[in-house]
């Protein structure tokens, strides 16, 4: 202000209270702990500790199944029902991984265009879908998917249902 003749003070970045203080010679308040800055600070603790939490309980991997609808089951032949399901891999880490396929039932397990034997490749941030079938005697309820990485340290599970109808 003073380029322009007009008195200092005119324009500041001051609060009313310091304002009045300086008007009558007093020193002014400048308080760097106050409620609003240690609720900020409080809000930004909370948010970084978010943050490290999601990336720590971030999985590697995950493991969907989807019953195939049309037809939802197969009577054949023998007698025996089959289900079709469609199974995806999403591996998430950036190391390719390989896992079996197994269900806890006592049904044949086929993967179709893998003869079951063959252990199921996943690229790194990939992901494979599968059509797999279920043959069983009887309608079992609710069947377990497992998918175990070769290593051991990965074990992911999905739920669904063998139908009879």
């Amino acid at each position: 202000m003073a380029k322009l003749g007009r008195p200092r003070g005119l324009i500041d970045y001051e609060s009313w209270n310091n304002i009045e203080r300086g008007r009558v010679r007093q020193a002014p308040l400048n308080r760097l702990v106050r409620s609003k800055t240690v609720g900020l600070a409080a809000a930004c603790l909370a948010l970084a500790g978010a943050i490290a939490f999601g990336f720590e309980a971030k999985t590697a991997a995950t493991l969907s199944v989807q019953h195939d609808r049309d037809p939802v089951a197969v009577r054949l032949s023998d007698g025996k029902i089959r289900n079709a399901y469609t199974v995806k891999l999403l591996n998430k880490s950036s190391m390719p991984h390989t896992y079996r396929l197994s269900v806890d039932v006592d049904a044949k397990l086929a993967i179709v265009g893998n003869d079951g034997s063959q252990p199921i490749k996943v690229g790194p941030d990939a992901s494979e879908a599968l059509r797999v079938t279920l043959t069983a005697a009887s309608a079992r309820g609710e069947v377990v998917f497992t998918a175990r990485d070769e290593t051991g340290a990965t074990v992911l599970t999905a739920r669904d249902r063998f139908v009879e109808h």
